[in-house]
């Protein structure tokens, strides 16, 4: 149904100089579909600038605990997405394939407060390629910029950069989980303009990769040279029900501060960190426990 409204609009995408997507939830992985339906049919130019800017997608399933307590029928579809293996995995990774090959830009926004998406699966932390940019949204209504959303950021800005996080999204995902009764920052990320404006700077303002022998191309360049998607299928994986292991988050914060590129450039902005994390002083359980078992590399810091 989608494909075929999309249809009436041909010429428009066709005579277009940029197109960009926006899109939610579980219409992420619909609308990367979409754009990679309309590269393969050469509905676009190859000139045309191609931006997509996914909020709070359902990258990699909803939390996995919902399963079975609030999802049902086919909203528990939402959870394959969870697994590699499954078909509607593999089509979502073959059209970002397709997409990322063009030199589509995709930016990944998450809610530091998702009630639904970790951010995790909503800033897609198993997938690698220079045309995705992370991004965390912090609903300043609701919240001040304090160590968590500052922490995220940082871990963020490393994956952009093309650096390992060492996993520390992943271990962050569970305590900023927002109530399912009470919570909105699944739905109040489309709400602020600035989301919108970062994907259109990120499809804009971002050089190609430059070909094998060739040097990098300018605003007008086309796809580039084309980069595999490096998929890290052991992310997949859930963790066990229970309780975590309580090793991971300062294990993976100890990765992080042992990057080269964090220690040789990034001191100031890790001491930054330590500092706010002295002054931090969490509320709920979950956050408490957070500050205990980072206070296991507070030297590092």
């Amino acid at each position: 149904m989608l494909w075929k409204l999309l249809l009436n609009w041909i010429e428009h995408l066709r005579s277009a100089d940029l197109i960009l997507v926006a899109c939610h939830s579980q219409g992420v992985p619909v609308a990367i579909m979409l754009v990679a339906r309309l590269v393969m049919m050469g509905c676009v130019n190859s000139g045309t600038k191609i931006g997509v800017c996914a909020m709070a997608g359902v990258n990699l399933g909803p939390f996995p605990e919902y399963k079975s307590r609030f999802f049902g029928g086919s909203a528990a579809e939402l959870f394959e997405f969870s697994r590699p293996d499954s078909t509607v995995s593999k089509k979502y990774e073959g059209a970002l394939r397709v997409a990322l090959d063009h030199g589509v830009r995709i930016v990944y926004v998450g809610s530091i407060d998702d009630q639904l998406v970790s951010l995790e699966s909503s800033t897609f932390s198993t997938i690698s390629h220079p045309y995705i940019y992370r991004a965390v949204f912090v609903d300043g209504r609701a919240h001040a910029p304090d160590f968590m959303a500052h922490l995220v950021g940082f871990a963020l800005k490393l994956r952009n950069l093309a650096v390992s996080d060492h996993g520390l999204v992943r271990e962050l995902s569970a305590p900023l989980a927002g109530s399912l009764y009470s919570g909105a920052g699944h739905s109040t990320v489309y709400d602020d303009a600035a989301v919108y404006e970062l994907a259109v700077e990120f499809a804009l303002e971002t050089t190609s990769l430059a070909p094998e022998g060739g040097s990098g191309g300018g605003r007008g360049a086309g796809a580039g040279a084309k980069v595999p998607l490096l998929v890290d299928a052991k992310r997949y994986e859930a963790q066990p029900p229970g309780q975590p292991n309580p090793f991971f988050l300062p294990w993976a914060m100890r990765g992080i501060l042992e990057e080269e590129l964090v220690k040789r450039d990034m001191a100031a902005e890790v001491e930054a960190l330590l500092r706010l994390f002295e002054a931090w002083k969490p509320q709920s359980k979950a956050l408490k426990d957070v500050k205990f078992r980072l206070e296991a590399v507070r030297s590092k810091m």
